[in-house]
């Protein structure tokens, strides 16, 4: 396991934030994977995946799966989404999946703080924005 994946997990206990890592510490992986799950009052109960390497985290977390018929209103939606939200994407998948996706720099010295700062504010736009979701999403 990464030594910036071990830094974010004590930065998570340490803050009282329960997560889950899929990656044995002992593992010499290329991609580490933590879960971190958070219900908000517009967001259901959603699962952040964290896949780290030696150089940072990708942040996604699958919001559902768009209503049948409605892929280009579904499109329209993510873009605008991606307009107005700087710091995470969202995107529709071929099969009608709707995700958001982050990146972040991730190093020991800082992992708690960019790693739990960039799972806040992934947490924070996804409530805002699941009301408007809810219109396209199945």
């Amino acid at each position: 396991m990464y030594d910036n994946s071990v830094a974010l997990m004590q930065e998570m206990r340490a803050a009282g934030i329960e997560y889950r890592s899929d990656t044995p510490l002992e593992d010499d992986n290329l991609i580490d994977t933590i879960r971190v799950g958070w219900e908000g009052s517009a967001l259901p109960r959603t699962v952040v995946l964290f896949r780290i390497n030696d150089r940072g985290a990708h942040l996604e977390a699958t919001l559902g799966t768009m209503c049948a018929g409605r892929r280009q209103e579904a499109l329209e939606l993510v873009n605008a989404l991606n307009v107005e939200y700087r710091w995470v994407t969202f995107h529709l998948d071929e099969d009608g999946t709707i995700a958001c996706t982050s990146d972040v720099y991730l190093v020991p010295e800082v992992a708690g703080l960019f790693g739990i700062a960039s799972m806040g504010r992934m947490f924070d736009t996804l409530n805002e924005v699941y009301p408007r979701l809810c219109e396209v999403l199945a």
